[in-house]
């Protein structure tokens, strides 16, 4: 007794053309997200004798992942650091 598999090869193709339609996509995707060149700057804070934060000039006190952006974003603005780009032109130089 003889099976054909009649569309077989059609659903093969079609389901790799999807894969690799998937793929380009999250290979853009992933290419295209903003990363930030390695820089290295310094950030301080100032704490009373308990080790609580000091407030600022306008009485914040700022968490350190804020106190890490602004420094970051201060450090662009002056030129120390590249500002961030899209990971594709990292990976070009």
């Amino acid at each position: 007794m003889t099976f054909r598999r009649v569309g077989r090869p059609r659903q093969l193709r079609a389901a790799f053309g999807a894969f690799i339609g998937l793929a380009a996509v999250a290979f853009g995707w992933y290419a295209t997200q903003s990363v930030r060149p390695d820089c290295t700057y310094a950030i301080s804070r100032i704490t009373d004798g308990n080790g609580h934060d000091m407030p600022d000039a306008n009485g914040r006190a700022w968490p350190d992942e804020e106190l890490v952006e602004r420094g970051y974003w201060q450090a662009v603005e002056s030129g120390r650091c590249d500002p961030p780009r899209a990971r594709w032109q990292m990976w070009t130089g």
